[in-house]
């Protein structure tokens, strides 16, 4: 609706030749031709100041033309704009989005490895296995594991 306004808007300005830009061009001609004294011809001097509120109220309803198409212009801008924003705001957030979706699937694989990695030392830290392992490179129970008594109590210097 915005554009179409500003398509009668432009088309009645005066650069695109309406029926009031034709009148004003008229006038100013009428007025650059006639002096600004009394005229000799018919009219007399009443002529001449009707010639110029004439060419006054062209150039207020031209001025009105410009301000309307100025403002609809803007309108258009500014809904522009916010377009962009909009469209800004929601392909950051889509991009978040899947950032959140790698970082979970990120965690859950961590904690997957996690896991089977607390299994592994669960199955490491056995005694079962540390005895075994012991056999196997040659090592033996001791019989008798030798205790030296403390002669003085034990106390930490500073």
């Amino acid at each position: 609706m915005i554009a179409s306004q500003a398509v009668r808007l432009v088309s009645a300005s005066p650069e695109w030749g309406s029926a009031a830009a034709g009148k004003a061009r008229r006038s100013r001609r009428a007025v650059s031709a006639v002096p600004p004294r009394r005229a000799p011809h018919r009219g007399g001097a009443r002529d001449v100041p009707l010639r110029r509120t004439a060419v006054r109220r062209a150039v207020a309803a031209s001025s009105w033309d410009l301000r309307i198409f100025g403002l609809a212009i803007a309108a258009i801008v500014f809904a522009f704009g916010l377009a962009l924003l909009y469209v800004s705001q929601t392909t950051a957030l889509s991009v978040a989005g899947y950032d959140v979706q790698k970082r979970a699937a990120q965690r859950d694989e961590l904690l997957r490895q996690n896991a089977l990695l607390e299994v592994q030392v669960a199955r490491l830290d056995s005694p079962a296995r540390i005895a075994a392992g012991a056999q196997r490179l040659g090592m033996v129970h001791a019989r008798y594991v030798p205790v030296i008594p403390a002669q003085q109590p034990l106390i930490a210097k500073r």
